[in-house]
């Protein structure tokens, strides 16, 4: 906000101000001057004026600048007719003074001047007329004149020094609010940049850990592998928390309203929030069943909404429960989604309530800090709710827990039930819950409340017993179809839940990593125990398959991914196959449109910031292709742009789906059955995969892979102590290794695929150099900084970071002084690495075509020169 404007909001408020005053004053006259016997027709005068003004201001008449003048006008004309009477005279100087003390506000010195010429003049006038009847003139009355003319004066200055010294506060305030906004946007910038860069390395972490943990059979091994996922996704999670506060913060939040099924919401968030949840604090989650099943707003930002607040209150309970209750209100535009969470956690002061939303406040900061996180949890939820059209309250006191109510209005696609059972009147449930056993009363409370609503919600009944001999009694008089049975109950009763399991679906509600009893027939639901599983079973039949949980798969779904950064190719890769899918790859956008007209897909993802061709014209074209054929194909957004806006603008470019870097398996799966027709969405379940894999007795698929363990750790052995030719060199082994998930044989491979791409990209850079072309500049040796970091190359990939945002600034000068000095290190490690590499793959002299069908050569185990030099030379020589 400059100071104009500051200004302009000041003359605003004055406005009124002076307006009012004239009225008063106005008024007062009036009174005076029936009380005195004044001239009548001036009093119509006034309050014609006064009338007028006012008409002016409600009307909106004219720019505020001449009313302002309009009305000061009128009052200087009833100062005048005040001061022409004798018994005013000596008053004058009070009330002028009091008015100009009210134009103050206004900060135009103007109209203390005008005040000032009105006081002389009518004082000139007084004085005039006391000469002309003769009057007195006595040293008081000069005294007093001479006074007051001197009081108008001074304040007069005093007036105009106040204006001016607030003039100079406005201009100083100005400058600190411009640096603090600009210290902000600043500071914004740098944690999205930093939330993009950790993208990449994130993605990696959290795809090769699940491909790792698919592949290990030791239970410890893959104890530790999911540990480093979680981990990786834990940051994922921060750095999506960064983005989306940093977009709230410059008002750049965009909405990407959608379909979307409430349960599909939950469960997603239920599997991403089991981490946070410790066994001695319940999660209890009570949905209405009559919510309706098909709703429409951005679902993205409504389930960080929920999630957040879930996690939130999570972190502060150390004993007792956090209670979701989600629920709707008919509106004329659809529905309004109510969501309440409550805690029994440790409360909030005033002073927190007041500062919650504050940009990376924390109510525990201290040493002694119950919960982690960035402190961005409320703010982004306020920021979400509120680009949603929604309200949000809070309710806590210290001690006491707290209560977070938000309001959202959805627009309401299907209204019918987003839950029902089948054939109902057929149901007979039973439960075996003692929920007495919890100590917390409010637990207590809301397991009764959440049931109570489920059952009546759904329409069923249910027959409840708290002991084993109730049980009993229960299963021998009622024909029970289902029973639900907590985790103690099952312990205390486990052979006779055994034995009804033959004819009755016992769905066992645990904790996680509660095991059955070996060889039961009962079904787990792991906690949160809330409806949308509880109606899954209620469907289910007591002769239906048991069956573990079904999972995704895409069986020979032909995908193209489309990427200029070869590592994440190879991270993708192994992610898709996972799936079943068969993988091609293009590392640019020209490749991909060449593979497209050479050969089928089913589907294709493309990575957005690509050299040459970016992602988005790729598509197009790809799409131009392919209409002539009348050949439709999903194309999905796979990019590391994950702030709000990209999602919608990828949309509307074209693309089928979005998903962003890291990739989370649940918006995956959301996106490939969103996009994929159904005959390519299969589903596989933990038993048809232990049963495929049998073979004599012995698990085929675990032997493969204990094999190729002990066929990777044979090959290796000696391949390890070649790595002590990079670390002399200076390159981070171990942070390489790290990239890999310790892989040394993969880590390995992307050194020969770093080594491969040497040589074209040492061509492309100094082209693009050359050619002063920096917009490919920033391109390639972003890549250089990028495929550099991976295998641990840190000060050659620092190089190139500096280099890459010297170009995108346009720094032309520290280019020119930088760049062969870079290309330099870049040579020398290339050589290094032919040297590492040169007895393993031939142990001969390495040779490369470039483009024009010349041979690079150089010597991969000479140490002499200092840089490696690249020569064309003929193949005659």
């Amino acid at each position: 906000m400059n100071r104009s404007t500051k200004k302009n909001e000041l003359f605003e408020t004055s406005h009124l101000i002076v307006l009012i005053s004239y009225t008063i004053m106005g008024v007062i006259l009036i009174l005076e001057s029936l009380l005195m016997g004044w001239e009548k027709w001036v009093l119509v005068l006034i309050l014609f004026s006064t009338v007028l003004s006012w008409v002016l201001h409600i009307g909106n008449i004219a720019s505020k600048y001449q009313r302002m003048w309009l009305y000061s006008i009128f009052m200087m004309c009833s100062f005048f007719f005040y001061g022409i009477h004798p018994t005013s005279t000596f008053d004058l100087a009070i009330v002028m003074a009091a008015i100009m003390t009210i134009y103050t506000i206004t900060s135009v010195k103007a109209f203390i001047t005008m005040c000032q010429i009105t006081y002389f003049i009518t004082m000139a006038y007084a004085l005039t007329v006391m000469i002309l009847t003769e009057e007195t003139f006595d040293s008081l009355v000069i005294s007093r004149t001479i006074m007051h003319f001197i009081m108008i004066i001074m304040i007069g200055q005093l007036c105009r020094t106040i204006i001016n010294k607030w003039g100079l506060v406005l201009e100083k305030s100005d400058d600190e609010i411009e640096e603090l906004t600009d210290a902000t946007e600043r500071l914004n910038d740098f944690l999205a940049n930093v939330s993009h860069e950790l993208r990449t390395p994130v993605n990696a972490i959290v795809g090769l850990s699940g491909v790792c943990y698919e592949k290990e059979e030791n239970d410890e091994i893959k104890k530790d592998i999911a540990s480093i996922k979680e981990a990786g996704k834990r940051v994922a999670d921060q750095v999506s928390d960064i983005l989306d506060y940093s977009e709230i913060d410059r008002d750049k939040l965009v909405r990407n309203d959608e379909d979307y099924i409430l349960s599909s919401v939950i469960h997603d968030i239920v599997s991403e929030i089991n981490t946070f949840k410790s066994d001695s604090v319940e999660l209890i989650i009570d949905i209405d069943p009559t919510i309706p099943l098909i709703m429409n707003t951005d679902v993205t930002k409504l389930k960080k909404i929920i999630k957040l607040l879930i996690i939130n209150g999570l972190k502060f309970t150390l004993e007792g429960c956090v209670y979701v209750r989600i629920t709707t209100v008919k509106e004329e535009y659809g529905v309004n989604l109510s969501i309440d969470v409550i805690d029994t956690g440790k409360g909030m002061t005033n002073e927190e309530m007041e500062r919650a939303f504050e940009k990376f406040y924390q109510g525990d900061s201290g040493r002694s800090r119950i919960g982690g996180g960035l402190g961005l949890g409320l703010g982004i939820v306020s920021g979400f709710v509120s680009v949603l059209g929604g309200f949000l309250t809070i309710d806590s006191k210290e001690g006491s827990g707290t209560k977070v109510h938000v309001s959202i209005p959805q627009k309401v696609i299907d209204e019918s039930y987003c839950m029902s059972v089948n054939e109902k009147d057929k149901k007979c449930i039973g439960g075996f819950l003692h929920f007495d056993k919890y100590e917390h009363p409010v637990v207590r409370e809301y397991y009764n409340v959440m049931v109570r609503n489920i059952v009546n919600g759904l329409g069923v009944q249910m027959h409840r017993v708290e002991n084993a001999e109730n049980l009993e009694r229960m299963l021998e008089s009622v024909n029970l179809t289902h029973l639900f049975v907590a985790q103690e109950e099952y312990k205390s009763a486990t052979e006779l839940l055994e034995k009804a399991a033959e004819k009755v679906v016992i769905v066992v509600v645990c904790n996680r990593g509660f095991k059955l009893a070996p060889g039961s027939r009962c079904k787990k639901l792991e906690k949160p125990f809330y409806c949308f599983p509880v109606v899954n079973y209620l469907n289910m039949d007591a002769s239906d398959r048991s069956r573990g949980t079904g999972r995704l798969m895409c069986h020979n779904v032909r995908a193209l991914v489309v990427d200029d950064e070869p590592m994440n190719l190879t991270v993708a890769k192994s992610f898709f196959k996972r799936y079943g899918m068969v993988v091609s790859t293009a590392e640019s956008g020209f490749e991909s449109i060449e593979m497209c007209e050479a050969n089928d897909y089913d589907i294709i993802f493309m990575d957005h910031m690509m050299s040459g061709m970016d992602g988005v014209e790729a598509m197009k074209r790809i799409r131009s292709l392919h209409q002539k054929n009348d050949i439709v194909i999903p194309i999905v957004a796979l990019t590391a742009n994950a702030m709000s806006s990209a999602k919608q603008m990828f949309l509307s470019e074209g693309f089928d789906g979005f998903v962003s870097k890291p990739v989370d398996k649940e918006e995956l799966e959301r996106v490939l059955k969103s996009v994929l027709p159904k005959r390519f969405i299969s589903y596989e379940y933990d038993d048809e995969l232990t049963n495929n894999v049998t073979v004599d007795g012995k698990n085929n698929a675990f032997s493969n892979i204990r094999a190729f363990v002990e066929d990777v750790k044979e090959s290796t052995k000696e391949l390890v102590d070649r790595f002590a030719l990079l670390r002399e060199y200076g390159v981070d082994v171990d942070k390489g290794l790290n990239y890999c998930q310790d892989d040394e044989e993969f880590y390995l491979s992307l050194i020969k695929q770093y080594f491969d791409e040497s040589f074209e990209k040492m061509e492309i850079i100094k082209k693009a150099y050359e050619e002063n072309d920096l917009e490919n500049y920033e391109i390639y040796v972003h890549a250089l900084k990028s495929t550099s970091k991976m295998i641990g190359e840190m000060k050659l990939s620092d190089k190139a970071k500096e280099l890459e945002v010297a170009a995108k600034n346009k720094d032309r000068d520290f280019i020119v002084k930088n760049h062969q000095s870079c290309m330099d290190d870049y040579a020398r490690f290339v050589k290094t690495i032919a040297a590492l590499l040169g007895e393993e793959i031939t142990g001969e002299r390495c040779e490369k075509p470039d483009k024009n069908g010349d041979i690079l050569e150089f010597d991969p185990v000479g140490q002499d020169d200092e840089i490696l030099e690249f020569a064309p030379i003929n193949e005659e020589n």
